[in-house]
């Protein structure tokens, strides 16, 4: 019974030593993150710099991981596995979803390089060094890196403790508060405008010309912005598969597809690119071609809601 009980005090010694080095004051589990074990040692202060630095070598080797493709050769898109939600806090990952949300009804890009590897492409020799760690609190931090990407640059990433570990917050954090996250919300708050704009675009829409097959419009307005219900050539022939998008002044309408029947036959193809002039038309350059049209069509086009030229019967 003695042995027992002795036991068992130094038990309880053990795990108030545990409780006593870690500042969230919850369990530390070995699974929390893949850096726990390389420290070795059982009470783990992840807001101490030694294991933030540890943290953001585990990311970062696994961002240069992943730049080899199953031939060995480097490709950084070849995986499909999403730094981004693995890495990144819950608010800026949730920020960066309904920004790209919007992407796909205005046709932008929200992006043009990536902030991983700093750049459009990788070199072979990319690599990265955390040269300081600093200002950390009980749920930020902010770290200092070098990232050689065919040259060397000097980048900055905030860190949020959050899920029991800490996560990337912002790429460019900024004292003037003009940082990655602010840009965000500036871009979803521009679309949202963009996507109030393209409701009153919806309805049917008619060519106004002469010399020319009349083109029919007929959009409507989903969740996701806007759509064609109904692209043709009256009386001719159809678009099925069309593609809207819309960024708050430019209408654009697309739709490039080779025919299955006929390697020979020219590709049904429709191009629209429009605006809303004074009048309320949407005017623009448009170029037509189908595998079942004698012949196509390429210039300007002007539009105008409810209007059908040859249907109405003006001359």
């Amino acid at each position: 019974m003695r042995f027992r009980y002795g036991f068992l005090l130094s038990m309880v010694a053990a795990c108030l030593v545990v409780a006593c080095g870690n500042k969230t004051a919850k369990t530390v589990s070995v699974t929390d993150s893949p850096a726990v074990d390389s420290l070795h040692d059982e009470a783990v202060d992840k807001h101490s710099e030694a294991y933030i630095r540890q943290r953001i070598d585990t990311i970062y080797k696994f961002v240069g991981k992943i730049t080899y493709d199953a031939e060995g050769n480097r490709d950084y898109n070849y995986s499909p596995f999403n730094l981004d939600s693995a890495y990144c806090s819950e608010r800026y990952y949730a920020l960066m979803q309904e920004a790209l949300e919007i992407c796909d009804e205005t046709g932008d890009i929200l992006y043009d390089y990536d902030y991983w590897v700093c750049g459009q492409d990788i070199s072979d020799d990319w690599s990265y060094k955390v040269a300081k760690v600093y200002h950390v609190t009980d749920s930020t931090a902010l770290v200092d890196m070098i990232i050689h990407n065919f040259s060397d640059t000097e980048n900055t990433i905030a860190l949020r403790f959050e899920r029991d570990d800490w996560y990337i917050d912002d790429f460019n954090p900024s004292p003037s508060g003009n940082d990655d996250k602010a840009s965000l919300r500036r871009f979803i708050k521009q679309g949202k405008e963009a996507h109030e704009k393209a409701k009153t675009l919806a309805g049917d829409w008619g060519w106004v010309g002469e010399n020319c097959p009349e083109l029919l419009l007929d959009l409507e307005m989903t969740d996701k912005g806007l759509k064609a219900r109904q692209c043709d050539v009256y009386r001719m022939y159809g678009f099925d598969k069309t593609t809207i998008t819309f960024d708050g002044e430019h209408l654009t309408v697309t739709e490039a597809n080779e025919a299955a029947d006929d390697e020979l036959a020219p590709e049904n193809q429709i191009r629209l690119f429009l605006h809303l002039d004074q009048n309320g038309d949407l005017v623009g350059d448009c170029s037509i071609s189908h595998r079942l049209a004698s012949k196509g069509y390429e210039g300007p086009i002007r539009l105008r809601k409810g209007y059908f030229f040859y249907r109405d019967g003006v001359k």
